[in-house]
């Protein structure tokens, strides 16, 4: 009975003792499996911000190409058509006119005799708007096409520019030809449907002058 009971002891000692082996090494398993998580939680971030700064620093001092305009604007208005441009805005009255090319805008600013009334100002504007787009076709540079995008066409013409709050006998009218429009539009700044850009207009030109 007593060694029957001291081997059934001894077994059971060695059953306890193989549970709590196999408890620890489970317990030492899952402990690594959650480390190696934690780890691998942590280099994640790390890395990517590793690699962002390694790649920031191999770039450094190296300009970055390309244009907002890629794809758009072709054909592209040529320093030789801006000139034959110019040369055929001439007006009698006419004491200034600038031709500028900037952001995908064609602007033609001409700035007429002080006595020249709204009717000449409507004449100009036309004429001028007539002879651009006959140097610079309309669909071919101011009309977008299917997957490229053109110029806009910004015509200004006025008589002088107000120097304070008098406006007697000022006269400014504006022809827009948007690339995404169908038709040219005509507005009289001088007397402005919208008020807040005539004046930011008018500043703009005071700057000028």
């Amino acid at each position: 009975m007593n060694i029957v009971r001291s081997d059934n002891m001894a077994k059971k000692g060695k059953k306890q003792t193989t549970d709590k082996q196999t408890t620890g090494k489970a317990k030492h398993t899952k402990s690594r499996i959650l480390y190696w998580i934690a780890a691998v939680v942590i280099l994640i971030p790390v890395l990517l911000l590793g690699y962002i700064y390694l790649s920031a620093k191999e770039s450094a001092g190296t300009p970055t190409v390309g244009s907002r305009f890629d794809n758009s604007l072709d054909p592209a208005i040529t320093e030789e058509q801006l000139t034959k441009v110019k040369d055929a805005l001439k007006f009698d009255g006419a004491e200034n006119v600038e031709v500028n090319l900037k952001s995908a805008t064609l602007r033609i600013t001409i700035d007429l005799d002080d006595k020249a009334g709204s009717s000449k100002v409507k004449s100009v504007l036309n004429d001028a708007y007539d002879k651009v787009v006959k140097i610079l076709p309309v669909k071919t540079y101011f009309t977008n096409q299917k997957d490229v995008r053109m110029y806009d066409l910004d015509i200004h013409v006025y008589n002088f520019i107000p120097e304070g709050d008098d406006t007697s006998g000022w006269v400014y009218k504006e022809k827009v030809k948007n690339a995404s429009a169908k038709k040219a539009v005509t507005d009289t700044l001088s007397s402005a449907r919208n008020k807040k850009q005539a004046n930011k207009l008018l500043e703009e030109q005071k700057k000028d002058k």
